[in-house]
Parts: structure tokens; C-alpha cells; sequence
């Protein structure tokens, strides 16, 4: 069997919020609008999405929602995540698995894992 895409859907009653968090922030493009679901791409790799779902519920737990965006430059998006407030929630670290990250809460809740891969060597740089 063959997948084409694995794309997480977010329960959303703040798209406003979430549109400038996934455009400005992260710098997906909204590819779809429909009102009622919003799709965001990356424009290098249009298969890698995430959609928004509105939700009319004045209350959405998104708390135990994680997604995780490869980066290849996690440090610029750490220094674009201070810059614009952004609510960071595990402070830029490289683990000594090879992998830098940082983690942010987007306007809907969910924990969005900004990571890279690098050399393991580079853990005793941070």
C-alpha cells in the first residue's frame, strides 16, 4: 500500500489568529479556503499540509494535539518566534539524537514541534 499524504486536521474556532500563525509564522500558503476548512501547504512540498477545521464550540481542547514541522533552518524560526511573541513552550535545544527543536503553541492550542535534523555533534553546541 501506498499513501500519498498524511495530513492533520485542527479543530479551530480562531482562524483569524490561526491563519496569520500558519502564514506569517510558520510560512505556509493557504491553498484552500472553503469557510468551513482552510488547507495550508508548503510551497516546497505541497504535500506536506495542515488543515483547520471551524468549530463553532466556544470551548476546544486541543492540548493533546502535536504535530511536528521539519525546518531547514530551526534557528532563524526561533529567532521569528521571539520576534512575533509566539508562546514557546520548550526553548531551542539540540538533543543528543541529532535533533534541534524548539516547541510553540499555535492560536488553537496544539503543540507544534519545530525541529531539524543535524549532526550529532552539534548537541555540544546548545
Amino acid at each position: 500500500m501506498k499513501f500519498r499524504r498524511i495530513t492533520p486536521d485542527i479543530a479551530s474556532n480562531k482562524i483569524e489568529e490561526s491563519k496569520q500563525f500558519y502564514i506569517d509564522f510558520i510560512g505556509l500558503k493557504l491553498a484552500m479556503d472553503m469557510g468551513w476548512i482552510l488547507t495550508f501547504i508548503s510551497e516546497s512540498n505541497p504535500t506536506a499540509q495542515i488543515n483547520l477545521l471551524q468549530s463553532d464550540k466556544e470551548e476546544i481542547d486541543n492540548s493533546n494535539v502535536m504535530i511536528s514541522i521539519e525546518s531547514s533552518d530551526v534557528d532563524e524560526m526561533y529567532k521569528k518566534a521571539m520576534a512575533q511573541n509566539i508562546t514557546i513552550v520548550y526553548p531551542l535545544k539540540t538533543e543528543e539524537w541529532g535533533v534541534k527543536r524548539f516547541f510553540v503553541k499555535d492560536p488553537n492550542g496544539v503543540t507544534v514541534n519545530i525541529m531539524s535534523h543535524v549532526d550529532k555533534t552539534e548537541n555540544s553546541k546548545s
